[in-house]
């Protein structure tokens, strides 16, 4: 899970990504696909997906309420900017855990397998 603060003024508030899919193809250190999961904030919960590759971003799909309209977060949540963290951690996620390997592999002495590493194989979702 990775928590978000993306209130705007001097609200403060806590979102969460919990991520529940992983779809990603690796090619040495880089990563294209897409990661899946709720975003919410205890009250309210969305689908959130984040894309890596060439054209990176990240998008919170729209839930219809039974009235009709599209639900969405409290005025004090910055839509943009709760996007562009979505994929800032996401990304820093996946490089921590690219890093953590190389520091494995050095301090252990494990040697470099032929294999591609994709820093998702250690992931459960």
């Amino acid at each position: 899970m990775i928590w978000l603060s993306p209130a705007s003024g001097t609200k403060e508030c806590s979102i969460y990504f919990d991520i529940r899919d992983i779809d990603l193809q690796c090619s040495g250190a880089e990563s294209t696909g897409v990661i899946r999961g709720l975003i919410g904030d205890g009250s309210c919960e969305f689908w959130g997906e984040v894309f890596l590759g060439d054209e990176e971003y990240a998008q919170i799909l729209p839930v219809w309420s039974e009235s009709g309209g599209i639900e969405s977060f409290s005025d004090a949540v910055d839509q943009s900017l709760l996007l562009e963290q979505m994929l800032s951690e996401v990304k820093s996620l996946l490089q921590r855990m690219n890093s953590a390997r190389e520091c494995n592999q050095l301090f252990a002495g494990v040697s470099r397998k032929s294999t591609e590493y994709c820093p998702t194989h250690h992931l459960a979702a």
